[in-house]
């Protein structure tokens, strides 16, 4: 194979991973899992023990759907995983679900039944 042929099939392959990763980003950015983890949030918020009545946020990060409370986005940035300099306030503006408020913020299913 001569140089060429290896760059187009490079270009090929990055191309192909691409559509794979904008369509998986897709599928698990849709009206159901978004439904999924407004249900899954409403029941850690609604919860026993320690955790009841707690305030309980839904991100989409790394991909999908994410629900956590303060402790979770404490542990997070312990971890390292979250910057520390970033606030609740900050990550305030990227929630898409508020369990307290019940704002449904997201921008694509603003108007859709929960």
């Amino acid at each position: 194979m001569s140089i060429k042929n290896d760059i187009k099939m490079k270009k090929l392959i990055v191309k192909i991973l691409s559509k794979f990763l904008e369509l998986r980003t897709r599928y698990r950015a849709n009206l159901s899992h978004f439904r999924r983890a407004v249900r899954r949030a409403e029941r850690l918020a609604a919860g026993n023990g320690a955790m009841k009545g707690k305030r309980t946020y839904v991100y989409f990060l790394g991909g999908k759907y994410r629900t956590f409370n303060r402790k979770d986005i404490q542990r997070l940035k312990k971890a390292g995983i979250i910057k520390q300099h970033i606030t609740l306030e900050k990550l305030s503006r990227i929630c898409l679900y508020d369990t307290q408020t019940k704002v449904n913020s997201h921008p694509q299913f603003k108007y859709a039944k929960l």
